[in-house]
Formats: structure tokens, sequence, C-alpha cells
């Protein structure tokens, strides 16, 4: 065999492998890229649920603080009307009679009096308030078994209303609304049943 025949062999046998190489490689770039483009089709669609989940989840989220906001909006408006009833009662309260006013004030002495303090009268709504009164009240106490030796201050205290007992620098306040704000606590509970029965 000559040399050119050995250099044919060798260029076509190059060629050969140069071709098998290209058609390797071009095979590999195929499959490649298939799974390249599975790999983006796979990521693509689990964004796309990762985005739907967490859409749901924010509009789960969303809804939830819809209904918080609603419910609070509620409480809030149901927090008002009892507001309004207990305004209102209180202002029943203080167009009682005066003679029923009396009569309530003596009841409310005799029971939270020891019987030695000084009675303070409020010059506010005091028609109630007459010159009897003071025995009146020693007397409820008399008959409840305590001591009858109330003092009345002879100033009217301004700015209040009810009765106010002091004793040894400490104050018992006897009025309406004193009255009502310490009932509300237990009251109020049941306005809210009977205002927002379902």
């Amino acid at each position: 065999m000559d040399a050119q025949a050995i250099l044919t062999k060798i260029e076509q046998d190059a060629n050969d492998a140069a071709k098998r190489i290209q058609s390797d490689a071009e095979e590999k770039a195929k499959v490649m890229k298939l799974e390249a483009d599975a790999k983006v089709e796979t990521l693509e669609k689990t964004m796309l649920a990762q985005a739907e989940q967490e859409g749901v989840q924010m509009e789960e989220r969303m809804r939830r603080m819809a209904d918080l906001d609603g419910r609070k909006q509620m409480l809030r408006q149901k927090r008002e009307v009892i507001d309004e009833a207990f305004l209102m009662a209180k202002e029943k309260l203080y167009q009682t009679k005066p003679a029923e006013q009396r009569a309530f004030y003596l009841r409310q002495v005799a029971k939270c009096a020891d019987g030695d303090e000084t009675l303070i009268v409020g010059a506010d709504g005091a028609d109630w308030f007459d010159d009897g009164f003071t025995a009146d009240a020693d007397k409820a106490l008399e008959k409840a078994g305590k001591p009858s030796k109330l003092h009345l201050q002879a100033k009217q205290r301004k700015d209040c209303t009810g009765v106010v007992l002091a004793k040894n620098g400490a104050e018992i306040r006897i009025a309406f609304d004193t009255l009502l704000d310490e009932a509300r606590a237990d009251m109020e509970q049941l306005a809210a049943q009977t205002l927002f029965t379902q």
C-alpha cells in the first residue's frame, strides 16, 4: 500500500470519526434540549401550582381579614347600641319624680351608711332633698339596726348629684349614674342578649 492510499484512508477515517462525533453531539444536544424543555415545563407547572396555592391562601387570608373586620364593626355597632341603651336608662332615672328619688336615696343611705357619716347632698338636681331627709335617714338607719348619728353638711356640693357619705377622709357616692355604672358590669351581658338575640 502506498503512502497516498494510507493518507487517504486516514483522512477518510478522520472524516468518518468527525461525522460520528458531530452526529453524537447533535443527538446529545437534542436529548439535552428535550430534558431542559421538560425541566422548564415541570418548573413552570410547579411555579404555576405554587402561585395558584399562594393565591388561594392569600384569598383565604383576605376573606378571614374581611370577616374579622366585619365582626369588629358589628361589635362596635353593638357596643354603641348598648351605650345608647344605658344612656337612655340614666336619663330615665333622672326623670324620676322627686318623691321617688327621695325614697330611693333613703333606702341607699340605710343600706350603705355605718350611721355616723357626714351626709353631703349634691347640688345638681337636688329638688328631691328637704329639711326632713336627715331625720328620716336616721330613722331608716335605726330601723336597720345601725347608729343614727348622721351629720348633714350645710353646704351642698357643686357639680354633684345624689348623696355623698363622708367618713375619715373616705367617701361613698350614691347617685344614679354611679350606681348604674356599677350595675352595668352585671347587666351588660343581659342587655346584649336582650338586644341581640338571633
